[in-house]
């Protein structure tokens, strides 16, 4: 699989859920607590992901800090 990168366009320490708008554009991809892999997420920050489909939309995961 392909990484694709992004920007964390908002992200919620309490919630452990976020958005990721891709650099390549298109729709925001959704990241979890599980997704982000540990990292303490914020907003502005550059990332690489993988991409994963679930039931309830696309996510994020395997996030990793650029």
């Amino acid at each position: 699989m392909k990484p694709f990168t992004g920007r964390v366009k908002a992200y919620n320490q309490k919630t452990g859920k976020g958005s990721i708008a891709p650099d390549e554009g298109g729709d925001d991809v959704s990241v979890d607590r599980r997704g982000s892999g540990g990292h303490r997420l914020s907003k502005g920050q550059k990332v690489s992901f993988l991409m994963i489909h679930r039931p309830d939309g696309i996510y994020a995961y395997d996030v990793k800090l650029i």
